[in-house]
Parts: C-alpha cells; sequence; structure tokens
C-alpha cells in the first residue's frame, strides 16, 4: 500500500520578530513532522485539538477515517449515508479523559416543490461513544444559496452562504437552525467582501474588507437574542487590520482564520503567512510543497505530541 506525506510546522507562540525591509518577518514556523498517510486520503476537516477527519477512495468505495497526524495514528470509521453529495464535514473534541469526539456531516438532497426549487441539506454526526453515524436534522434552502464557508466555536458549527445568512449546528442539543448576518450587511452586501466566519477568542466572529481596504472583524458576545446573534459593532471593540503593508509581501491573500487574538492566519499564492497586526506588525510564511500548490488543502488545527484513543470510548 502506498503513502503520502503530510507536512506540518509548529507556531511558537513565543518567537520573536526580526527586522526585514519595512515589513518585519516573525521567526519561520518549526517544521516537527511528517505524517504518513495511505495513498488516495483527502482531508476534510481539521480541529484545534489535534485530530483530522478524513476520507480515503479506493476504486468507487470510499471509508472514513480520523487521525492524529503528530502521532502517526489512524482510525477507520464506518461510513455515513454516502449517496448523499457531501457538502461539508467538522470535527470537534468533546472530552480528553477519556477521549471523545463527534463529526458532523452535512450532506444534500434536492427536493423539488411547486413553483420552487430547493436543497434539503441532511446533518449527520458520529459520535465516538457511540461509535455509528445517526441523522439528527434537516433543513432545506433554495438551490440558489450555497455554503461557500464554515467555522466551529464553542461546539458549535457555523456555515456561511452565499445569501448572507449562516447555518449552525449545535453540538449540545443537536439542533441545526439559520438566522441572517447583520441587517445592514444583508442590505449592502455589495460594500462588505471577502466575508468569512472565523473563531475568535472562542466566539463566532465575522471578518470582511472595508470600503478602504481594511479587514475587519465583528466579534459575536457569545449568544443569540430572540433567535438572532449578537454581534459587536461598538468602534472600540471592531477589530481593523490595516493591511496595505501586508499586501506588499503577500500575492492574493485571504483570511482563513486567527492563530490567536494577536496573530491572523492567511493563505497566499502558493504559501500560507502568520501575520501578528496592530502598531508592529510582522509576518512569517510558509511556502508550500511542490506537491501541494493549492492554499485551499492547507488545514489550520493545533496538537500535541501525546496519543490518544481514538477507537470506541469505553
Amino acid at each position: 500500500m502506498g503513502s503520502q506525506e503530510i507536512p506540518f510546522s509548529d507556531m511558537g507562540a513565543d518567537q520573536e520578530s526580526t527586522p526585514s525591509d519595512d515589513m518585519p518577518l516573525m521567526a519561520p514556523p518549526r517544521p516537527i513532522s511528517t505524517a504518513r498517510l495511505p495513498d488516495n486520503m483527502k482531508i476534510l476537516a481539521s480541529c484545534n485539538h489535534g485530530i483530522l477527519c478524513c476520507v480515503r477512495r479506493s476504486g468507487k468505495n470510499y471509508r472514513y477515517y480520523v487521525c492524529k497526524p503528530t502521532t502517526q495514528q489512524l482510525q477507520p470509521l464506518s461510513n455515513p449515508k454516502l449517496r448523499y453529495e457531501t457538502v461539508s464535514v467538522a470535527v470537534m473534541v468533546l472530552g480528553s479523559d477519556p477521549f471523545r469526539y463527534k463529526i458532523v456531516r452535512i450532506s444534500r438532497q434536492g427536493v423539488k416543490e411547486p413553483m420552487k426549487e430547493y436543497y434539503t441539506y441532511r446533518c449527520e454526526i458520529f459520535d465516538s461513544k457511540t461509535w455509528r453515524w445517526r441523522e439528527v436534522e434537516r433543513i432545506k434552502v433554495r438551490y440558489s444559496e450555497l455554503i461557500i464557508d464554515s467555522v466551529t466555536a464553542n461546539n458549535v458549527v457555523y456555515w456561511l452562504t452565499n445569501e448572507d445568512n449562516v447555518i449552525a449546528f449545535r453540538e449540545a442539543n443537536e439542533l441545526l437552525y439559520k438566522f441572517s448576518l447583520p441587517e445592514e450587511v444583508v442590505e449592502k452586501s455589495d460594500l462588505y467582501k471577502c466575508k468569512r466566519l472565523v473563531e475568535y477568542k472562542g466566539r463566532l466572529g465575522l471578518t470582511f474588507l472595508t470600503e478602504d481596504g481594511k479587514m475587519a472583524l465583528w466579534p459575536t458576545r457569545g449568544g443569540q437574542t430572540k433567535g438572532m446573534m449578537e454581534w459587536i459593532r461598538e468602534e472600540k471593540e471592531v477589530i481593523v487590520m490595516d493591511t496595505e503593508n501586508l499586501e506588499k509581501h503577500v500575492q492574493y491573500h485571504s483570511l482563513a482564520g486567527f492563530y490567536n487574538a494577536g496573530i491572523a492566519f492567511l493563505k497566499g499564492f502558493r504559501e500560507v503567512v502568520f501575520y501578528r497586526f496592530g502598531d508592529d506588525d510582522s509576518l512569517s510564511r510558509v511556502e508550500l510543497d511542490h506537491k501541494l500548490r493549492d492554499a485551499r488543502d492547507v488545514f489550520q488545527f493545533r496538537s500535541d505530541l501525546e496519543p490518544v484513543r481514538l477507537g470506541r470510548v469505553s
């Protein structure tokens, strides 16, 4: 059986910046290991607890796996209902002793109704405690509404759609629901470019480009009021990153998330970048391997080097 290498790096939080031209460079991330996974293995989702959800194709057959790259652990799983098209997958860790995780899968089924066409999104979860998949919720959306982005924060998975709505799955009560982005964003969507959902300080956040080209972040207060997410938009609490200097050094960059409250993680052309924003901005670049030229195939996650039990929770 062949294998493929998955390199990963450590971005040390205590690394210092060193001057270089007009944009200081943070010390480069430390390469710490290379995971070997079977051929035809595709990463579907990552999380900040060191594990990945993957799928492997063998001929016409597919098999789901969970793995921890830093310890070379690989665990086959049972499959969900693969006759429905996979739209998005997320993975979350619920406990460390015993180690327990859940995988959330959204799949799509076309349904026709009089004069309108809808998709039915089906939400399935895999629980390492029960060791099986089960469908928990369904939600209908119009054919024109597509999921374009996703993030997990505080055991809630959020999916952003191209119609400025958010579909969310809350693990605590296994509820799938939908809400809109702030009213001003929906009414003037063209003024809010490159919208993305991010996890910031354990909460959901919305990032976008302002009219003058700066990158802004609206965090949430961590709860909902009358079914609506409460976004923080007060000037003193909104985070704005001036990307003018960054654009001189990173081609075609797009925000992918945050390493911590002061460092953004961006994907560029043939590289990914850790960008420390603020008064003393600096960056650290990771050039993609020659076999991996598409930054969309890069997944951000955190991990330690301790083995965990990926099998069924006993």
